[in-house]
């Protein structure tokens, strides 16, 4: 194994542990959007009255945990795709253009970082009213995402040129468990 092979193995693992925490803030804010959405129901239709923070969270970690899918679907390769004419073409165009395809969404994650980004300091003053939280920590989060979106996109380029399309690395992976499995 060479050099470059062992940095890109650390990397992956460096990525899948960012992932991994990511994740269980995904299923933390999941969990804390359940309960606030239950509050602000049995306070609407049990006592009349409901908490004005309720709706706030709720919507807040709505938005963390989008963002949090979003970087997941990446990781998985479980976003939308227009297979019908890829699947037609022979291996090489097909490589060409999964990998183009994983670049632009290198490119989408830097952009989305870019853009984003800057509204932490725009709007770090402003006060959102039922919680008092600070508007610009909900582009904390779609920052970070964009980051770990262009590193997972970044190291699944990596994947193309060493291991071939999608379809093969899934191929090869399914045998890989079988014959771990015997």
């Amino acid at each position: 194994m060479s050099v470059f092979d062992r940095i890109v193995k650390i990397y992956k693992k460096l990525v899948n542990a960012i992932c991994l925490a990511f994740e269980s803030i995904a299923i933390l804010s999941l969990a804390l959007m359940f309960c606030a959405v239950m509050i602000q129901i049995v306070g609407r239709y049990f006592f009349r009255v409901t908490p004005g923070w309720t709706e706030e969270i709720a919507r807040q970690l709505m938005i963390l945990f989008s963002f949090i899918g979003m970087a997941i679907g990446v990781k998985n390769k479980g976003h939308i795709a227009l297979s019908v004419f890829v699947d037609s073409i022979g291996r090489r165009p097909r490589l060409v253009i999964e990998t183009c395809g994983k670049t632009l969404i290198v490119i989408m994650g830097i952009m989305m970082s870019i853009n984003m980004g800057p509204f932490f300091t725009i709007l770090r003053y402003n006060r959102l009213p039922g919680t008092g939280m600070p508007v610009g920590w909900r582009f904390v989060f779609p920052t970070a995402v964009g980051i770990l979106i262009a590193l997972i996109a970044a190291y699944q380029i990596y994947d193309h040129f060493k291991y071939g399309t999608d379809e093969e690395q899934k191929r090869k992976q399914l045998e890989d468990a079988a014959t771990q499995g015997v």
